[in-house]
């Protein structure tokens, strides 16, 4: 796939001048980042508007690099102190965490709304199997967290929060929308697979350093969690490529960046992600028609385990049952498991006999309880037993997109990145247990792209194949 084939309407004295520009304000920031902050972001901004009026295309290339490669800044955050006395027990005191991916996806929503309704193309956008689920899910959180805002137990995080899951939505449906070139869909997975690549490398610097390792520029506490459960999906991703293309040079490729993925995904020591990945390697034997191969490469993989496993993971997985005996831990079958693992059932516990009953039907509002680093009794808690059954049917209808596309779709590569996302997807069902995997952007967004890249895919086979069908009825 030649660079010479994309297609960016934008003149190149105009897009030299953009990155000439952006060079220019980062240097600038670097001698006088106080001084500077406001008008950098300012002319950042209008940049991203301007190059989304001029091209999604450009604008999610940007977006998806922005994903992983982006620094963060954390607004109204606790305390160290009061982590320490327990004062920031709830969402709202761990404070909103905003990076360069989270104003652009603002931005980039924001100015696709305005350009669709000034080039009037409302009435053309397309009709998508997770519409509904998805409206009524975000429909019945918001709901909650605007009425828990008013009674005044939830603050302004909770309506950012919002704000941000109707993103993930709309960033999905502009992917569907306004991705109609087979080439563009390819070339936006590639950028997709290269910032991974990059991401990865990044990880394995801190593997000498002795810390569990998480995404890229995240500050001083990192989410390993998170890099994790993304890894799980961008392997995935390429593996279902791996077992589909038919190119023995992209296959040897292929292998390289599963391997460069796999190193720093081992060294976040994240159990949720372990579990999440052994849970995808599942997904891949039952549905992938090339199971011998993959059986033969989890028996070798098995057998090397023992030799190649770093001491600090296979330490980090026996932690859960051999932790010295602590305060607070549950004992589980006659077995003590750690107390990290204890406050997450714990909290399970907490919110179906104690925060459930007391708000059943809407919940407390998102950010409007404590804590939960768990996805779906978070579901619970903020939006109560209407969002949990709205939520579990979004999840299901993604589910369906997915498992169709990957049975219609007839490009080998296209198909085999619907197989992976698929199998990924399971593996994120299972991480959503001991993680926030669906509000997490660094998971979201990639995620939510993929799936709008895979069901562009099958719209656009469907489309080409209907046309080809009409050519052929005989004229009457």
């Amino acid at each position: 796939m030649s660079i010479k084939s994309i297609r960016i309407p934008i003149p190149p004295t105009i897009l030299l001048t953009f990155i000439l520009s952006t060079l220019l304000l980062y240097a600038t920031s670097l001698l006088a980042p106080e001084l500077v902050k406001g008008p950098i972001l300012l002319i950042a901004g209008l940049m991203i508007i301007i190059i989304t009026f001029s091209s999604i295309e450009l604008a999610l290339y940007f977006l998806i690099l922005a994903t992983l490669l982006s620094p963060e800044l954390t607004f109204g955050a606790a305390t160290h102190g009061e982590l320490v006395t327990g004062q920031a027990n709830t969402t709202e005191s761990r404070g909103i965490t905003l990076r360069l991916d989270d104003i652009m996806l603002t931005l980039i929503c924001i100015t696709w709304v305005f350009r669709i309704a000034i080039r009037n193309e409302i009435g053309v956008l397309r009709h998508t199997p997770i519409n509904q689920a998805a409206g009524l899910y975000w429909f019945v959180a918001a709901f909650s967290t605007f009425l828990a805002f008013f009674q005044g137990n939830v603050g302004m995080y909770g309506i950012f929060f919002i704000i941000k899951y109707l993103e993930y939505f709309v960033l999905f449906y502009i992917v569907v929308n306004h991705i109609h070139d087979e080439a563009i869909i390819k070339r936006l997975l590639i950028v997709m697979i290269v910032t991974c690549v990059v991401a990865s490398l990044i990880g394995m610097t801190q593997i000498p350093q002795g810390l569990r390792v998480s995404a890229p520029f995240e500050g001083i506490q990192g989410e390993p969690n998170t890099f994790g459960g993304y890894l799980m999906f961008m392997f995935s991703v390429v593996l279902g490529t791996l077992l589909y293309t038919t190119s023995n040079k992209q296959r040897y490729l292929l292998l390289l960046i599963l391997g460069i993925i796999f190193i720093p995904f081992i060294f976040t020591e994240s159990r949720s992600s372990y579990l999440s990945f052994f849970a995808a390697i599942l997904f891949f034997l039952f549905f992938s028609p090339k199971k011998k191969l993959l059986i033969f490469f989890c028996l070798g993989g098995i057998a090397l385990a023992p030799f190649v496993i770093p001491k600090s993971v296979s330490d980090r997985i026996l932690f859960t049952f051999n932790q010295s005996e602590q305060a607070g831990q549950l004992d589980v079958g006659g077995i003590k498991i750690d107390t990290s693992t204890s406050e997450r059932i714990k909290s399970w516990e907490k919110v179906i006999t104690k925060s459930f009953p007391n708000n059943p039907f809407l919940g407390v509002g998102v950010t409007g309880g404590s804590f939960l680093d768990a996805q779906y009794p978070r579901v619970l808690l903020e939006s109560g037993m209407i969002g949990l059954v709205l939520f579990i049917w979004f999840l299901r209808r993604v589910w369906v997109v997915m498992k169709r596309s990957f049975y219609e779709i007839t490009d080998p590569v296209m198909r085999g990145v619907a197989l992976g996302a698929l199998c990924g997807y399971g593996g994120l069902l299972i991480h959503a247990i001991g993680a926030n995997t669906f509000i997490i952007v660094r998971i979201m967004e990639p995620f939510m792209i993929t799936l709008g890249l895979i069901l562009a895919m099958r719209i656009l086979e469907n489309k080409k194949r209907k046309q080809q069908e009409e050519k052929e009825e005989p004229s009457v």
